[in-house]
């Protein structure tokens, strides 16, 4: 599974949008929405993203898990 498509499950499994995700991680909303349909991130924007989902970049770059668990 791709980065984006994980990023997006974690933001929906928070119950968070991508303004609100935007908001605490500091990541621009449209490149979020560009993560999320298949723009590869920056080590930068996959670390604030990550922290804010509280999960690892391990998780996002799938080498930690393969599916978000509910």
């Amino acid at each position: 599974m791709k980065a984006g498509e994980l990023i997006k499950q974690y933001r929906i499994k928070l119950s968070m949008s991508q303004v609100v995700l935007a908001d605490k991680s500091g990541v621009p909303q449209s490149t979020i929405s560009a993560i999320e349909h298949g723009t590869t991130p920056t080590w930068d924007n996959m670390k604030k993203l990550a922290i804010t989902l509280n999960i690892s970049v391990g998780d996002l770059l799938g080498t930690e898990t393969q599916e978000v668990k509910n």
